[in-house]
């Protein structure tokens, strides 16, 4: 289980925002250190060396008596008794005068800052030295009781660690908040999705009131379970209006069939079973032929076919297929294109989008109808009408009127399948347009509308 838990997204972000706090403090820490206890050691430095290179040019003008009296004025000014260092002894290795009663040096070391243990007013402790040997065997030290300094720095890195668990101890906190947050926001994913996929379709998460990033995603599973109850709604209604609309011409088959089988069936007879039989067959052809059209479209797999096309000849040739059906229901049925507006889309499939929808006009509109067709286009969009002054559709049926199988109550005694608004959707969604449907009071309104080519 721990194995598990070292390897998941909220173990790993959370340690990851433990480090990142434990590695700025550990930044800002010595920053803090070498700003205080650093510059600290570094004026130090500098002073000794100010210090010396003063006392050597003393010594250069006036001699080892003028540098012995300044010496003397230094060690008695009351100025940093604490902590002041300074040694003059002569070339016989004679004290003329200083604080410190133990020393020692390397032979041969000049000019260079060390640090000894040394014993200044008889006291052991570490010395910050600055030793200068003049020409004659005269050794200067300047230095500084460098204790003070180890005393600050050693409460400077007590504060620091105190300041390093605390924030270890706020680091852990903040981990673990961060975690159970997280683990939160998961589990209420993770719940919903196992229900779903247990069968409960409905189920969705919780977003409440917050905008961060798990409220998008939640946003977006909630939006992917609409869609996919929809198409599962969608799918059960299809099986059950494909499994209804095969049963009936089935049935008339099967009853044909038998009907020709029975003896002493005159020859025209049996050729006239045949015949039904091959005719309601045929409408079984052509209604898996729709079905295929739309699944076809909805998969996008004819979208590399696309081209540049005017709208005008591909509704103009199909206005004028129907032109002759129409007059002899008596309907008038007519075109008017605005401009010369073209789109990137399949000819056979507009061709298709037309020809369903002047179907529908022509065989739902009723005799003596007026269809209207136009074209217009504005700078985004490109618009295709069709208007009739039939009957329409009923206002509370108008939403599923492009749902596979969906047939008005009306129309039912008509012959169809209710497919034609289905295969009209699915490729008008195909060339990325939109289908609206609309009462024309009288009639129907279908615009589509398609991005310009």
């Amino acid at each position: 289980m721990m194995a598990g838990f070292r390897h998941s997204v909220v173990f790993r972000m959370a340690a990851g925002y433990g480090l990142l706090l434990l590695l700025s403090v550990g930044v800002v820490s010595a920053i803090f250190y070498v700003g205080t206890a650093g510059l600290l050691a570094r004026n130090i430095d500098k002073q000794l060396s100010l210090t010396s290179r003063r006392l050597i040019q003393l010594h250069d003008h006036q001699g080892t008596a003028a540098l012995q009296q300044e010496v003397h004025t230094l060690l008695t000014d009351d100025l940093d008794v604490n902590t002041e260092i300074y040694q003059l002894t002569g070339p016989d290795g004679r004290l003329f005068i200083g604080n410190l009663t133990a020393v020692s040096l390397p032979k041969g070391e000049s000019d260079v800052l060390v640090e000894r243990q040394v014993k200044r007013l008889d006291r052991d402790t570490l010395g910050r030295l600055m030793v200068h040997r003049f020409p004659d065997g005269t050794i200067l030290i300047v230095g500084r009781d460098q204790q003070d300094q180890r005393d600050l720095e050693r409460k400077i890195l007590t504060a620091l660690a105190l300041g390093g668990l605390i924030a270890l101890l706020l680091a852990a906190g903040g981990a673990l908040l961060f975690r159970s947050q997280l683990q939160k926001q998961l589990k209420a994913i993770h719940r919903t999705t196992t229900e779903v996929a247990s069968g409960k379709l409905d189920r969705r998460i919780a977003v409440g009131r917050s905008r961060d990033e798990f409220a998008v995603v939640a946003h977006d599973v909630n939006r992917m379970l609409d869609e996919i109850e929809r198409l599962m709604n969608t799918a059960r209604n299809v099986s059950n209006a494909i499994a209804h609309d095969l049963r009936t011409p089935l049935g008339r088959i099967r009853a044909a069939l038998e009907d020709a089988l029975r003896s002493q069936q005159p020859l025209d007879r049996l050729q006239d079973s045949a015949q039904y039989a091959i005719d309601e067959i045929d409408t079984l052809i052509v209604l898996f032929d729709k079905l295929l059209q739309i699944a076809e479209a909805e998969a996008g797999v004819r979208r590399q076919r696309f081209d540049r096309l005017p709208l005008r000849d591909v509704v103009g040739d199909i206005v004028e297929l129907y032109q002759p059906a129409a007059e002899n229901e008596g309907m008038s049925l007519s075109l008017a294109v605005d401009g010369e507006p073209t789109v990137s889309a399949d000819r056979d499939l507009l061709a298709s989008v037309m020809a369903n929808l002047l179907d529908n006009a022509l065989k739902y509109a009723g005799q003596g109808a007026t269809v209207r067709v136009a074209i217009h286009a504005s700078a985004e969009q490109v618009f295709l009408e069709v208007v009739d002054d039939g009957p329409g559709i009923p206002a509370d049926a108008i939403d599923h009127a492009a749902e596979r199988f969906f047939r008005v109550d009306t129309s039912r005694h008509l012959r169809g399948n209710g497919l034609g608004l289905s295969i009209v959707a699915a490729v008008v969604a195909l060339h990325r347009g939109t289908l609206t449907l609309e009462d024309a009071r009288p009639g129907l309104r279908v615009v589509i509308a398609l991005p310009p080519g």
